[in-house]
């Protein structure tokens, strides 16, 4: 569909891409990724025109749509928006105009000649608007939204109330509801909250066409993608799989870069010794010409440069009391919109409480109302002994003062670090060279994100609260942020869509539902399990429960009946006995089989792990991916059927225990 020839192309003297191909097929799932500054927006640019390669050449198939949604806020005004979103069907919102005009002009002429040649216009228009599937699309339209947080309220307010990440959001509505041959996706989880997050992913899972996607969500990449094209060293590596396997792929790599390096230097080194040594004898002349043109000839082996891992161990924060805040008899509305209605909560000192729920639950009221930033009707916000909160809004910007530099504002609140450290601290959050000295006052939204989660890790309090930290870091920032907070020796609570950094922060999952908390002790992986068995047992209850009101209408049944006859009841009888280990014994086998099936997958995968053991393998490129690409396939396999066994063991068990089968033992 779409392909990039030994592209090109320099700004001044600063290359961006040295001899780069690349292929996009038609259902291809591309992840982007590199480092700030990389070319990762360039390569979306010279995709869709709006740039010039210096070199090679980019082909696009004929017809081909491209649908593009940049990192930038866009600006929409004057229109509602369900209207602003439909405005982006050109064909559709061009017949929907003519459409209205004729309704006018209709419902104006009294002349019976032209109202029946404007009817038959206005007919042959609405076949069009069909055909088109315009009737269809507003309800797409809403279904997009609403997916996107929206609520059904909201259709018909103006645009020009938004704030920009909802602004980003009918942005990419737009771009949806269009449905083109491909889309290009800068960080499209920004301005998105957990719940929307997963139904754009589970959307873009069972999208028809290709998409080519930059983004710092690494679950969302493992979720969506099958290649990863990096962009590294003016080039574009592809590698095949996940963003998981494409970690492991690299690594695996770059061993076998070392390794080949290393034997290629051996070589270079004696091949120079046999020349130094015989250089001054005629009798070995030749021969050593002969290797220094040899030597000439050798495409030299390069090795990367090494990316600095930077850790970071933040200054430890006074100790609280053990209880750290505990929240009573809470009521909290806006307008006559209720929130909470009479909730308790308690925090406890390490506890590292990660906030979830659906968009509009109250996750940020009540994050808000523990950092003591929002007012409330009744109840009680007591925070235990010596506890000092600090709070991160992502528009929480009046703190930051105007007139002081990037490295003014972190010196503010330093004690004994270095500039050396605090200047190493500032590039962690992207803040580099020149940047450091821009004032406050010209800092974009994101740039302020960053600047002040730089100053609540360099001197934290003891119970900090975080509402989407993660917005506008790149992974290796991310990666920092997240060792920071393991090893933060307080309190945390946070509000994020970074599922990852959920699961390796948290130790508490409250889940705000309807105005109630639920708290899950465990992690990310483990609230989805709890929340997976909790609808499993509530299937299973409902399979209880239609069981018992069929035995219930049964029994009325049989007190009505007076006409069977003892051999017709027996019949009867023998048959339900008779389904009923039909059924039992099905399921036996079935569980069985799947039993079998997870002790086989279980020694494959000792197998491959014995065999991943091995360094011998990684000097087979091939063999190397494809023993990485079974042993994953092998983990998930084991992970399914482990979770169909335990189903299964339960079905069995509440088989067993019917008393449908106990009626018919009669």
């Amino acid at each position: 569909m779409i392909t990039l020839n030994h592209v090109q192309k320099q700004f001044g003297s600063r290359v961006i891409f040295k001899d780069c191909s690349l292929q996009i097929g038609v259902r291809d799932r591309l992840g982007l990724i590199g480092p700030n500054g990389s070319g990762k927006t360039t390569l979306f640019r010279l995709i869709l025109g709006e740039e010039s390669a210096d070199g090679g050449e980019i082909l696009i198939a004929k017809g081909v749509k491209i649908g593009y949604l940049p990192q930038e806020v866009i600006s929409f005004r004057g229109n509602t928006i369900l209207d602003e979103v439909l405005k982006s069907l050109t064909n559709i919102t061009s017949l929907q105009d003519k459409m209205k005009i004729l309704e006018e002009e209709l419902s104006s002429i009294q002349d019976p000649k032209k109202q029946e040649r404007l009817a038959n216009e206005y007919g042959k228009l609405q076949e069009r608007y069909t055909l088109l599937g315009g009737y269809g699309l507003e309800a797409e339209a809403k279904r997009i939204l609403q997916g996107l947080g929206y609520q059904k309220m909201d259709f018909d307010r103006f645009t020009d109330e938004l704030s920009g990440g909802w602004l980003m959001r009918i942005a990419l509505a737009k771009i949806l509801l269009q449905s083109p041959d491909l889309l290009l996706l800068d960080e499209p989880t920004n301005h998105l909250d957990l719940a929307s997050l997963i139904w754009l992913e589970e959307f873009l899972a069972n999208y028809p066409g290709a998409m080519m996607i930059v983004s710092h969500d690494r679950v969302f990449l493992n979720h969506l993608i099958d290649r990863i094209a990096e962009i590294e060293g003016q080039k574009i590596d592809l590698y095949y799989g996940d963003y998981d396997h494409y970690l492991e792929e690299k690594e695996a790599r770059i061993q076998i870069l070392e390794a080949t390096y290393k034997t290629q230097q051996r070589k270079i080194e004696q091949t120079e010794r046999f020349i130094e040594r015989f250089r001054a004898k005629n009798t070995k002349s030749s021969q050593v010409q002969s290797r220094i043109k040899m030597l000439e000839k050798i495409e030299r082996i390069e090795l990367p440069d090494k990316e600095k891992e930077i850790r970071f161990r933040f200054p430890a924060p006074a100790r609280s009391g053990h209880k750290v805040v505990e929240v009573k008899n809470l009521h909290k509305r806006y307008g006559e919109t209720v929130v909470y209605q009479g909730i308790d909560l308690a925090l406890y000192r390490g506890d590292k409480v990660a906030l979830v729920g659906p968009n509009g639950a109250g996750k940020s009221t009540l994050l808000k109302t523990l950092a003591g930033v929002l007012d409330f009707e009744e109840g009680d916000v007591v925070l235990g002994k010596d506890v000092t909160r600090a709070y991160f809004a992502q528009h929480q910007f009046d703190i930051l003062r105007p007139e002081n530099t990037v490295f003014e504002e972190l010196l503010s609140v330093t004690t004994d670090e270095s500039q050396t450290e605090l200047r190493t601290i500032l590039g962690t959050f992207l803040f580099s060279g020149d940047d450091i000295e821009k004032k406050a006052s010209v800092l974009s939204g994101g740039e302020k994100s960053r600047l002040i989660l730089a100053k609540m890790l360099l001197k934290p309090a003891n119970f900090l609260l975080f509402d989407e930290p993660t917005s506008h870091l790149d992974i290796p920032s991310r990666n920092v942020l997240e060792m920071a907070l393991k090893q933060f020796q307080g309190t945390i609570c946070l509000i994020t869509h970074d599922r990852h950094l959920i699961n390796e922060i948290a130790n508490k999952v409250i889940e705000i539902d309807k105005g109630i908390p639920h708290l899950y002790s465990g992690n990310y992986e483990y609230y989805l399990y709890k929340k997976q068995q909790i609808s499993s047992e509530e299937r299973r209850q409902e399979v209880k429960n239609e069981a018992k009101v069929r035995v219930e209408e049964n029994e009325k049944v049989e007190k009505k009946k007076t006409k069977y006859t003892a051999k017709e009841e027996r019949r009867k009888r023998a048959q339900e006995m008779d389904q009923f280990k039909r059924q039992l014994s099905g399921l036996e086998k079935r569980f069985q089989e799947v039993e079998k099936s997870l002790y086989d997958a279980t020694q494959k995968l000792d197998q491959l792990d014995q065999k991943l053991s091995n360094p011998n393998l990684y000097l087979n490129q091939q063999e190397t991916y494809e023993t990485v690409q079974n042993h994953k396939q092998v983990k998930e396999q084991i992970k399914e059927l482990t979770h169909l066994w335990e189903f299964l063991a339960l079905e069995l068990e509440e088989l067993k225990r019917m008393n449908i089968p106990a009626t018919a033992k009669e």
